[in-house]
């Protein structure tokens, strides 16, 4: 046979580890039988052809070996047991009686949890066949119209997003709110509408700012007499009515002063 195994204390052909060993010249116990196997499926990836005939006399080697590791495991006849005791001593002979039920319990041990193992296994059954065709369309396909190229998009433009960084904005002083805006474009309002609700005016997303600033810009119209104000109830709606022939609205640049 040309296959070679190289071992801690061995290293030539495998059949020759197999006379050996049957000649009791190693150890069966110092032979990894594990190695040997990994040695070999790594030796069958590197060859580009598996020749068959080593291939077997692998199998036959390995077996035979595996066979022999078996045997001495397990324990001899009692009248060989006898035969080795009668030359030892009591304590000697105690010894090894304790040694071996010693091993008699971890093998019994193993075979315990083996079973138990075989047991729990056996209860477990795979499920072989999908749903029936009544219930095959209830789950959510969350891959639905999900291709390659759309999730590698998806991953690149996750990918390529950048850390919002929110800046503090303390330091930056809020823009004045022209007062004179406001009292000419509520003025031009008031004129097309003649009547209109404080709260028409403001709108639903109105900022406090632009509450005070249009409050002030009704209030200059109402001292130059050009919209009447009606309160009916305390904090309630304010009503403006524009007065007719009220005017012009002229306003000067230096009389109204911005609002911040």
């Amino acid at each position: 046979m040309a296959y070679r195994v190289r071992l801690d204390n061995f290293e030539g052909p495998f059949d020759l580890l197999l006379y050996l060993v049957s000649r009791d010249r190693i150890d069966i116990g110092s032979i990894s039988i594990t190695q040997i196997v990994d040695q070999y499926l790594a030796y069958v990836e590197r060859i580009k052809y598996l020749d068959l005939e080593v291939a077997s006399d692998f199998l036959l080697v390995a077996a035979t070996l595996l066979e022999i590791k078996a045997t001495s495991l397990i324990p001899s006849d009692a009248d060989e047991v006898e035969e080795e005791l009668e030359d030892l001593s009591p304590s000697e002979a105690r010894d090894i009686l304790v040694n071996r039920l010693l091993e008699y319990k971890q093998y019994k041990n193993a075979a315990a949890a083996l079973g138990a193992r075989y047991e729990l296994e056996s209860k477990i059954h795979g499920r072989w066949v999908g749903p029936d065709e009544e219930f095959s369309n209830l789950s959510v396909d969350f891959l639905s119209g999900v291709t390659l190229d759309s999730l590698a998009f998806l991953c690149a433009r996750a990918m390529a997003r950048r850390e919002v960084v929110l800046l503090e904005s303390e330091h930056i002083a809020a823009k004045p709110i022209p007062v004179e805006t406001h009292v000419r474009a509520i003025h031009q309002r008031l004129a097309t509408r003649k009547r209109m609700m404080f709260s028409e005016l403001l709108g639903e997303a109105s900022s406090v700012p632009v509450k005070v600033v249009s409050f002030l810009a009704v209030l200059e119209l109402y001292k130059r007499s050009m919209v009447e104000l009606v309160q009916e109830d305390p904090f309630g709606d304010i009503v403006i009515s524009y007065v007719e022939g009220s005017g012009e609205l002229v306003l000067e640049d230096s009389e109204l002063e911005e609002w911040a």
